[in-house]
């Protein structure tokens, strides 16, 4: 759990949930924000800086498994 859901403030990657209906969002110990694709085989998982990142890697992500 990282420092946004202590505080009771939403998360910092809340903007982007709707864009991201597929993906479960956390915050690692190290502060990057990572996501996995939920029923994905085998896992998707991308980790990024802060939540634009974390939403570019996704699309990037889903861009190349479609292809």
């Amino acid at each position: 759990m990282g420092d946004d859901e202590l505080d009771g403030e939403p998360p910092s990657w809340w903007p982007y949930a709707t864009e991201l209906p597929a993906w479960y969002v956390w915050r690692g110990i190290s502060g990057l924000l990572y996501a996995r694709k939920r029923g994905s085989s085998p896992p998707m998982v991308v980790r990024g800086e802060d939540p634009v990142d974390l939403r570019d890697q996704i699309r990037r992500e889903d861009f190349l498994r479609s292809g």
